[in-house]
């Protein structure tokens, strides 16, 4: 039985079309994947069906009934739930308040009844394999556990159609599985989902059928039985991709970074590496191992407990990121909405900012040179823009990622700390950034590359400190290294 028909869904910005006549259809009981390249059209035409856009033309169908989608509330009340790719949350509201706004369990249908609310809270976290206590502000919860209180809000709701976007990467393995077995288990219930990932080998084990986007165009719909991975690739890139990661770099040079017992209670203790020219360090560790704030103290954003850190064999202490920008540092957030981007400011903005004292002439920016920088990093890095004064809230996740990678290179660092930086991008995307990195090494630059994709790791780094409980657990030459090894380094 189909719960959602879109027929002919077509959406214009600003003059630009962006979809064009996109026919899809989920079925009850159905896992229905959505893939396509950053900027192909999948989050615009998620936001048509949760009400968050009006389509231009076309026709949405909810139970074979034509509906026009007014609103986000519109949508719940149909029996549309979404998760977005970065939670839209209440951070000074508790886990539990955040789950069930809009729908309290209540007394007597006048008053919350917050002990039902908590414990219904417990219940739905459990089957995701979480243990967050449901009374926890947001505000404090990483953004893996951001996510999963995402996703018990939307199953909170008890929707028809439930509408997940990247759900698998901020997830650990542990947590991945339990949100396959509750995915399973809504399945089981008749619920329609829509699975929007780039990470395709979770398309094969999950989903019935998969339709691919290209360039805000409607490429096929079929099932996903016989369907490879080559192909999947292939249909969203309108080509083959014939090589993921280039040829890892053996020739170091002198060194940029030391690190000496560097603390900060409670995240990470006694911590030490050092960083050459050439050379791509990879970090990796559970959720909550440390080696995010690690990097945001190196950057000067979080001040240290104690440590000595060296940058070409001279003693740093970064006060603030705006000294580790001088000494020619650039840090790319594992949340590029909150700690990143500048998302009301233009990409034109967002790529320049850091490059400030070397675009600067007697205490100005001349726009014209703020736009060729803007331009030239657009370019390199293929971001999928209308126009460089477009603001950044309006990009894919992935488009603003590149954002966040470009400003770096406009400022020309020399030591990167790159943290998640292929999160939300597709394959294709990934490539290239992967060779981008790889050019960045090459030309003497250092790189730490924080990562949970232990296959990124594998193809790209030099050697792979394994974090664990804050402390680094061991480290690994790239001739050594395996999955098995880091995992067993992770526990």
């Amino acid at each position: 039985m189909s719960l959602l028909k879109l027929r002919n869904i077509s959406k214009m910005f600003y003059g630009v079309q962006v979809l064009h006549e996109i026919n899809l259809e989920l079925r009850a009981g159905e896992v229905h994947a959505l893939v396509g390249e950053n900027g192909a059209g999948k989050s615009t035409l998620v936001n048509i069906v949760a009400g968050v856009h009006e389509l231009t033309s076309g026709e949405i169908y909810v139970d074979n009934r034509k509906v026009h989608i007014k609103s986000p509330y519109h949508a719940k009340k149909l029996g549309i739930s979404i998760v977005y790719q970065e939670p839209c949350l209440i951070p000074d509201m508790t886990i539990a308040e955040n789950i069930f706004i809009g729908a309290q369990p209540s007394f007597l249908g006048i008053f919350s009844n917050y002990m039902n609310m908590k414990k219904k809270s417990r219940e739905l976290l459990k089957s995701l394999g979480s243990h967050l206590h449901p009374a926890a502000l947001v505000r404090y919860l990483s953004p893996a556990d951001r996510y999963l209180v995402a996703i018990a809000q939307a199953v909170a709701h008890k929707p028809k159609i439930l509408i997940m976007d990247e759900p698998g990467d901020y997830l650990n393995d542990h947590e991945r599985s339990h949100l396959f077995r509750l995915i399973k288990s809504l399945k089981e219930q008749g619920i329609a989902i829509l699975y929007i990932t780039h990470r395709l080998k979770e398309i094969a084990d999950l989903c019935d059928r998969i339709t691919v986007l290209r360039d805000g165009r409607h490429v096929i719909t079929c099932k996903v039985n016989g369907l490879s991975e080559r192909d999947m690739v292939r249909l969203m890139l309108g080509r083959e991709l014939h090589t993921l990661f280039p040829p890892v770099n053996e020739v170091l040079g002198k060194e940029l970074l030391r690190i000496e017992r560097l603390s900060k209670e409670p995240w990470f203790h006694h911590v030490s590496f050092k960083l050459h020219e050439g050379e791509i360090l990879g970090l990796t560790g559970l959720a909550g191992s440390g080696q995010t704030e690690l990097a945001s103290t190196i950057f000067g954003e979080t001040k240290k407990d104690f440590g000595v850190i060296y940058c070409k064999n001279i003693e740093f202490d970064a006060a603030n990121p705006h000294q580790a920008v001088k000494k020619h540092f650039g840090y790319v957030h594992e949340n590029r909405i909150e700690s990143g981007l500048l998302m009301d400011m233009s990409v034109s903005s967002n790529l320049s900012i850091s490059s400030w004292n070397r675009l600067s002439r007697r205490h100005f920016m001349y726009k014209d040179d703020e736009r060729d920088l803007a331009i030239d990093k657009v370019m390199e890095l293929d971001i999928k823009i209308h126009h460089v004064d477009q603001e950044v809230k309006y990009l894919s996740g992935g488009n603003q990622q590149k954002v966040m990678l470009g400003r770096w290179l406009a400022a020309d660092s020399e030591i990167y700390l790159l943290d998640e930086p292929t999160r939300g991008m597709d394959m294709g995307s990934k490539a290239e950034l992967y060779v981008l990195i790889h050019e960045l090494v090459k030309k003497g630059k250092g790189v730490v590359l924080i990562s949970s994709d232990l296959q990124e790791l594998l193809g790209l780094c030099t050697r792979i400190l394994v974090m664990h409980h804050g402390k680094v657990a061991g480290e690994l030459p790239r001739h050594e290294a395996t999955e098995e090894k880091i995992l067993n380094l992770m526990q």
